[in-house]
């Protein structure tokens, strides 16, 4: 059954990256109505009857989204993720200086993840901390394959090395929300009507120790206008994650700025947060003689944990 919350109005669908932003700017000023994909006929929705809550502030904004797609502290991801980091270098300073160290990381593996127990009898060479996200090679212990590669072989191929891997990722909420894409300021009395139509691949599917969470790939356009906006982005599901993001059917609905606002633009949040923290491996090496526990740097987008829409549309007055 499709939903619709104020003070802000959810969507399930996908905001285009910034390079769309211009493009999409007037498309994504719509909210839109989140109903799973099952062959019905598009549904066709009114403007709110109640107005629509206008924030001021980003602490106005996160705590609204507190309250319908929570946030856990830590969280981890049980296989290498795949999708969903960021694509910014990641120092173990930026790490560190969020208060989040690689002894920690490697205490909340053994926590929250499978494989990151001690090996019996094994040789203890403890945390091996990397300088940067793209320090991910061992020349040692793992003939010099990178971390993503080594983290998708099978168990076959790593017991004719002598080798044993555990592979995830544990991190602490850096940033709440993040905006997806941020409309054009509308002035107040305008009224809009736009389509969205919203799928998603790759969900929950996990190969050889690689955890996908899901691609979101979204068109938006002005409805019997033409000129539709696309985009898509990526995300990993956590640990912790009770619901997975669903496909949605096409959806229309009509927005309004009310009379008398100096103006107004709109925000699409990912329900979900960037956690700072490590990639951590496991390795088993010289036959179960040695183990080191490795930790790279990375900042990965994680899924609100209870949550099954990917985005919230919230609206944007002046202070």
């Amino acid at each position: 059954m499709p939903s619709d919350r104020i003070p802000s109005a959810r969507t399930s669908r996908h905001t285009p990256p910034a390079r769309w932003a211009r493009r999409a700017a007037l498309a994504t000023a719509t909210t839109l109505i989140a109903a799973p994909l099952v062959g019905g006929s598009a549904a066709a929705w009114a403007a709110d009857d109640a107005p629509t809550k206008f924030y001021t502030s980003d602490d106005e904004v996160n705590n609204y989204l507190s309250t319908v797609a929570p946030l856990n502290d830590k969280a981890a991801i049980q296989g290498y993720p795949v999708l969903g980091r960021d694509t910014k270098k990641i120092t173990l300073d930026d790490v560190k200086n969020k208060g989040y160290t690689p002894d920690q990381a490697v205490a909340d593996a053994q926590n929250m993840l499978q494989g990151f127990g001690h090996t019996d009898g094994a040789e203890n060479y403890g945390t091996e901390p990397r300088n940067d996200s793209t320090d991910d090679k061992d020349p040692g212990w793992l003939g010099n394959w990178d971390a993503k590669s080594i983290c998708g072989q099978s168990s076959d191929v790593l017991a004719q090395k002598e080798l044993k891997l555990a592979c995830g990722f544990v991190g602490k909420l850096d940033e709440k929300y993040p905006v997806m894409n941020t409309t054009d300021r509308m002035p107040g009395g305008s009224r809009t009507t736009y389509v969205t139509q919203a799928s998603i691949g790759q969900e929950d599917k996990e190969v050889s120790g690689w955890k996908a969470g899901a691609k979101l790939t979204f068109t938006v356009s002005p409805e019997n206008k033409g000129g539709s906006a696309e985009g898509s982005f990526e995300y990993n599901q956590s640990t912790e994650t009770t619901k997975k993001w669903t496909t949605m059917s096409e959806q229309r609905r009509e927005f309004a700025v009310p009379s008398g606002m100096a103006g107004a633009a709109f925000q699409a949040h990912a329900n979900a947060g960037w956690y700072i923290g490590y990639i951590v491996q496991k390795i088993d090496n010289t036959g179960g003689k040695a183990e080191k526990t490795v930790a790279i740097p990375a900042r990965v987008l994680i899924q609100a944990p209870s949550d099954d829409v990917p985005l919230t549309w919230v609206g944007r007055g002046t202070p």
